[in-house]
């Protein structure tokens, strides 16, 4: 299981990067659908998660889980990381 904290770093720096945004405009609580991802922020997200973590991220998690915060995300790798 890796650190949640890392995982929440690493997480948050390729956020900040795809979508122009500092750490500081991030917040566990803060639902994904808040940051206007893409579908190709989705994809950075599960190639992130695998290269790093190596976590495989169905696109189902997020389908099914609309409402999904970027802490519950973080948890959730944190949890199935190896």
């Amino acid at each position: 299981m890796a650190d949640y904290n890392e995982v929440y770093s690493k997480v948050c720096e390729m956020l900040c990067d795809a979508k122009d945004l500092e750490m500081a405009d991030l917040t566990p609580d803060m639902p994904l659908y808040q940051i206007r991802l893409d579908s190709l922020d989705y994809v950075e997200l599960m190639v992130l998660a695998k290269k790093e973590f190596k976590v495989t991220i169905e696109a189902e998690v997020f389908v099914k889980n609309v409402d999904m915060t970027l802490g519950e995300l973080c948890q959730y790798l944190s949890e199935k990381s190896q």
